[in-house]
């Protein structure tokens, strides 16, 4: 098929853009890999604002008992912990309950969903995350032989049972480009 002029226009762009030099820029990057879930900076950063809107129930969740990396490493590890097994799995409504309650301390829906923008979210993805936040709770409301109630020996518990589950799973830090060299 001959190229017609209007065709060539066309290809110019893609061509020039073929020919420039490509420059990477890093979106993402994985922090850590525990077993096979990785931990993204970006969702140490969201873990840092949600920490803050999400009144969970559960000690485990607050800001003032580690980092958000810390919360979101031994967050993977009672996941993976929890498996599939489906008494660790949140109902839909509680689920919604606490979407709604999130969604609450924003003034309106445009503020709400400049919230979800800026984190690349939809309702959906929170309620994703949300759901995982929840099996974490459920695992270690079941598993743990102290009463959240009393926060400081709920901690010291799952503080405890978290030392003694940790070794038996593979926890990689993945360092940064520019700490590894070039």
């Amino acid at each position: 098929m001959p190229l017609y002029p209007d065709r060539m226009a066309a290809l110019i762009p893609l061509l020039v853009a073929l020919l420039l030099p490509a420059h990477a820029e890093t979106i993402d990057r994985v922090v850590v890999v525990v077993e096979e879930q990785l931990v993204l900076a970006s969702d140490i950063r969201f873990e840092a604002v949600l920490a803050g809107l999400d009144d969970s129930p559960s000690p485990f969740w607050d800001r003032t008992r580690s980092d958000p990396a810390e919360r979101l490493v031994d967050a993977a590890v009672v996941r993976h912990l929890a498996a599939d097994v489906s008494v660790y799995h949140p109902e839909e409504e509680v689920v919604r309950t606490r979407l709604e309650h999130i969604r609450s301390q924003f003034p309106d829906r445009e503020a709400w969903q400049g919230f979800l923008r800026t984190w690349g979210l939809d309702e959906d993805a929170l309620r994703t995350i949300l759901r995982r936040r929840l099996v974490v709770e459920r695992y270690l409301a079941r598993n743990l032989q102290a009463d959240p109630a009393d926060r400081q020996v709920w901690l010291e518990a799952c503080d405890r049972y978290l030392s003694e589950v940790r070794p038996r799973l593979r926890i990689r830090a993945v360092p940064a480009r520019s700490e590894v060299g070039p």
